[in-house]
């Protein structure tokens, strides 16, 4: 079998684009194993990817989590979108935007109940090479100062208040980690419901408090003394 990261290159068109039969096959093999991706073929071939995974399966998010619902109720959905960034910061830069779906089961802090807490996230992953290159923003932040007195049209989804989360790629990149990881960023530490189940009734059947009666001011009562007097 040819190795998938020779695959891209040999398979490319003369403009530089990649067939859609290639990415059509490797789409497929990701399909067939969510587990490993080569994540820099994957961003620079531009391609997507999605598909569910049970919530059981990911261990690390349901460790001290309720019993999770078995079924679709109980499916996480994702998604994976490869790119090269195309202005600003980015130009060139292999990126991998991701979103996850997922609806887990956890417990409320306030009433000790279970709920579904509905995760709907999207994070844009920055691929680089080593551990040394998480730490260089290549001074992200003054580079953004000089863009100040230009339009915003060329910024986008690329600007420097949307600077992406550094990850090391590899070619044998743990996509279903990622996906784990950002689950469990998602779930609150001390979830809560917005409002607790019972606590509308409850404030509906408290009986209504009597009107205080309203006390007589101390100079009026001294007023009417004056006149008996």
């Amino acid at each position: 079998m040819t190795p998938k990261g020779k695959l891209g290159d040999a398979s490319r068109r003369a403009d530089g684009s990649a067939g859609a039969g290639v990415k059509a096959k490797l789409n497929a093999d990701l399909n067939a194993d969510v587990k490993r991706i080569d994540a820099f073929a994957f961003a620079r071939l531009g391609k997507s990817a999605h598909g569910t995974i049970a919530l059981v399966r990911l261990a690390r998010v349901v460790d001290g989590l309720p019993e999770q619902p078995p079924g679709e109720a109980g499916l996480v959905t994702w998604s994976v979108q490869g790119e090269e960034g195309k202005t600003g910061l980015l130009l060139g830069q292999p990126i991998l935007r991701l979103n996850v779906q997922a609806n887990p089961v956890v417990v409320c802090q306030r009433c000790n109940a279970p709920f579904a807490y509905p995760v709907d996230s999207e994070v844009v992953l920055q691929l680089v090479k080593s551990e040394d290159d998480l730490d260089d923003d290549h001074s992200f932040a003054d580079q953004g100062d000089d863009d100040d007195d230009e339009d915003d049209e060329g910024v986008g989804r690329d600007s420097v208040s949307q600077l992406p989360e550094k990850v090391v790629g590899s070619h044998h990149f743990d996509l279903l980690a990622q996906i784990e990881d950002e689950l469990i960023l998602s779930i609150p530490y001390v979830p809560k419901h917005d409002v607790c189940p019972g606590a509308q009734a409850k404030t509906s059947e408290a009986p209504e408090e009597e009107p205080a009666v309203k006390r007589p001011s101390p100079f009026a009562v001294l007023e009417q003394l004056k006149h008996k007097d």
